[in-house]
């Protein structure tokens, strides 16, 4: 017994020994496990989000998931929303289907746009290189603009003043001079009732001196549709046609052809 004891405790010597100098035990074994070498420090790359625990890229899936599910309902509900709109004889109806017709076959205002960004936000966006405004060169006359009444030009453009005098028949109909937006339609200081109109590069056409106003803000009108009567000064059938580009007054007789 005394033996067998002396032998164990020769064995853990021999084994305490062993694992002092940084060799295996007896028999090639090493008797108990290491524990794993500790990872080296973290580092800046080891601290970036994409470094961090959890599911890479889950968080983005579920918000463009999400999007996706929205901008379906939305269209859903407008495709929806015309059908029915197309499908129903009301009189409010049909002026929404006028309306969403003249909207899908209208070309688009490029040089308008172009001309917005170029005022309110500075220089021209490089994404509408083909329409911006060339400066450089005087105004021509456009075949797409016409005299918005048929009469003699009694008062041409002087400088300092605002725009021209078409002498016309009573009651006779002015008619836009081209395609734009009504933005302005009333009473204004000096021309009684007016209606303004905005065209592609921002220019401006004001009908003044009318009788009767045929069209509402924010209508969108073709060339020659019809945006008033005239009215006229002291009995005489006049109409007051002005240009307006840049915030000031010029010629109209740049883009349109006066008899």
């Amino acid at each position: 017994m005394m033996e067998w004891s002396r032998g164990i405790s020769k064995r853990r010597q021999d084994r305490i020994r062993a694992i002092r100098e940084g060799k295996g035990l007896p028999g090639g074994g090493s008797g108990f496990r290491h524990r794993s070498q500790p990872k080296e420090p973290v580092g800046k790359w080891d601290e970036l989000p994409w470094n961090r625990p959890g599911v890479w890229g889950k968080e983005g899936r579920r918000k463009r998931e999400s999007r996706l599910v929205m901008q379906t309902f939305f269209a859903f509900f407008l495709m929806t929303g015309t059908w029915l709109i197309f499908q129903s004889d009301a009189p409010s109806a049909k002026q929404a289907q006028s309306f969403i017709s003249e909207v899908m076959n209208r070309d688009y205002n490029f040089q308008g746009v172009a001309r917005w960004y170029e005022e309110n936000i500075g220089g021209a966006p490089a994404i509408l290189p083909a329409f911006r405004e060339d400066r450089g060169k005087g105004e021509k006359k456009d075949s797409s603009w016409v005299a918005p009444v048929k009469g003699s030009l009694v008062q041409p453009f002087k400088k300092g003043e605002r725009g021209v005098v078409i002498r016309t028949q009573p009651g006779s109909p002015v008619v836009a001079a081209a395609e734009g937006w009504v933005v302005e339609t009333g009473e204004q200081e000096g021309l009684g009732k007016t209606v303004v109109l905005r065209h592609a590069d921002g220019k401006e056409t004001w009908y003044g001196w009318l009788k009767e106003i045929r069209v509402k803000k924010k209508d969108w009108v073709q060339p020659r549709q019809l945006v008033g009567e005239v009215g006229g000064r002291a009995g005489d059938p006049l109409l007051f046609f002005a240009l307006r580009q840049g915030g000031d007054f010029v010629n109209p007789a740049g883009v349109v052809a006066f008899e």
